[in-house]
């Protein structure tokens, strides 16, 4: 196997400048979804079947199952909201980027889920703040995104288990969600 004949610094710097601008982390007071619309996608979202996600995390990470429910509903919140806040750069915390990806993993599965609660599959971006400085400034401003839409749409403040953490492998929704 050889190298990768067309990549260039320049191609890298490009594209790393393109993501950059996609990145949005800003939602004005009186930009909130109706929360009629939010609650009918979470009963579509309530709807949808994890023991199998649950069962993995409590086997093969040792998740409790204090942790386990707390974890499943604040992820069904977030999949609520990926579906509604699609264009907004927000990172989920560490307990539902944990739980994320575990669903997402399920491939199969994932891709039914996102048919049944949006109609089209919510995809992952893995290129969020590709440099450590930029990674630290979006994920603390997508947190605080997340952070403001948990409080309006489900009077939720605290969004970990053992802390309020953002993901820190630099995971993000808008035009789907990332990880790196």
């Amino acid at each position: 196997m050889g190298l990768l004949k067309d990549y260039t610094f320049e191609k890298a710097e490009l594209f790393r400048k393109n993501s950059r601008e996609a990145i949005n982390t800003v939602l004005a007071d009186n930009k909130f979804i109706d929360q009629n619309l939010i609650n009918k996608t979470f009963e579509k979202v309530n709807s949808l079947n994890f023991v199998p996600h649950c069962y993995k995390l409590e086997k093969e990470y040792g998740w409790t199952n204090e942790k386990i429910n707390h974890s499943v509903k604040l992820y069904k919140e977030w999949l609520t909201l990926q579906v509604h806040y699609e264009n907004l750069s927000f990172a989920p915390s560490e307990l539902v980027d944990e739980f994320w990806h575990v669903h997402i993993l399920d491939t199969r599965k994932y891709m039914a889920d996102c048919q049944v609660i949006k109609g089209e599959f919510i995809h992952h971006y893995p290129y969020f703040g590709l440099t450590e400085q930029e990674s630290e400034t979006v994920l603390e401003s997508g947190f605080e995104l997340t952070k403001k839409l948990y409080k309006q749409h489900f009077a939720r403040e605290y969004l970990g288990y053992e802390g309020q953490l953002s993901a820190s492998c630099g995971c993000r929704s808008g035009n789907g969600g990332s990880c790196r």
